[in-house]
């Protein structure tokens, strides 16, 4: 058995256990998996079309012959923060495709 300390003295040692590894891996349900899934999809697709509207709106903007600098910064942010978001859901149903 370690113990935290080996320097110390008997008294004062405490043991180092590590409770994460002693119990068996738990088992995924597949109904959750699928629920998982199909909530995941569902926030893809919601996020995509949320996305397709940001990326519309930014265009306009910045194809507008007087440009709202204010609005075209702010639909830029508007547009990555999509991005990013599809970016990490698609990579959590790839996850769990595997």
């Amino acid at each position: 058995m370690r113990h935290w300390n080996a320097a110390c003295l008997s008294e004062c040692r405490t043991p180092v256990t590590n409770e994460w590894h002693s119990s068996p891996a738990m088992q995924i349900s597949p109904l959750y998996v699928v629920t998982q899934r199909r909530d995941l999809a569902a926030r893809y697709a919601t996020t995509t079309r949320q996305w397709l509207v940001a990326r519309t709106t930014y265009r306009r903007l910045h194809e507008a012959p007087v440009k709202n600098i204010t609005a075209l910064r702010d639909a830029a942010r508007r547009l990555d923060q999509l991005e990013r978001g599809r970016a990490a859901l698609l990579r959590d149903l790839k996850a769990l495709a595997d």
